[in-house]
């Protein structure tokens, strides 16, 4: 390979997880693959302010989380979709406020990832809730090696249409912030 001026180089405008890269130290070359090298830290944090109802029990939905709280490098697409721009490891955390209106039986919801619109396999939970208006909080994290423009979705499926992704108002006395019905943050780790 010629020795070429940096500006007379070809662009790559995106890095895969596959990606290998030279690196001097020392006066000794390394190979070095992309998952160990940082372009800075891609990161998103987004919420939804709003319920999310209108679910059947015959189909899945992607969680909306429509707020862009802070945002490098990862987009936010359609409302649920998590695009990186570079490849690598990822790590989804959610937080789901969930609540079930109405009716007298227990009801579930399952929550899982989908990766580029696939499910992806063993990332399904059931969740019961077993009483009308008591809130139960859904919150783990998924681990993910993506490459770039890859996304992804949480996805949820409800046993009873009263069965919502709740949110709240600011409340007084003492003041307090809004509760919103999902806050999903995906960084690169």
């Amino acid at each position: 390979m010629p020795n070429l001026p940096i500006s007379q180089l070809p662009e790559l405008t995106a890095i895969t997880s596959t990606a290998e890269f030279a690196v001097a130290q020392a006066g000794v070359t390394y190979r070095v693959k992309a998952g160990y090298a940082s372009s800075g830290n891609l990161f998103i944090s987004a919420y939804q302010s709003t319920t999310q109802s209108g679910f059947t029990t015959t189909a899945a939905y992607s969680v909306s989380a429509s707020t862009v709280a802070y945002s490098n490098g990862i987009s936010l697409v359609d409302n649920c979709k998590f695009q990186v721009a570079s490849g690598g490891t990822y790590n989804l955390q959610f937080s789901l406020q969930l609540n079930k209106l109405q009716g007298g039986s227990a009801q579930n919801i399952d929550i899982w990832l989908a990766k580029n619109g696939t499910n992806v396999d063993w990332s399904n939970t059931n969740i019961t809730l077993a009483n009308n208006n008591q809130l139960q909080v859904a919150a783990w994290n998924f681990v993910e090696e993506l490459n770039a423009n890859d996304y992804l979705e949480l996805k949820i499926n409800v046993t009873d249409t009263n069965v919502v992704i709740y949110a709240e108002p600011a409340r007084s006395s003492p003041t307090r912030p809004a509760i919103p019905s999902a806050i999903i943050t995906l960084t690169q780790i």
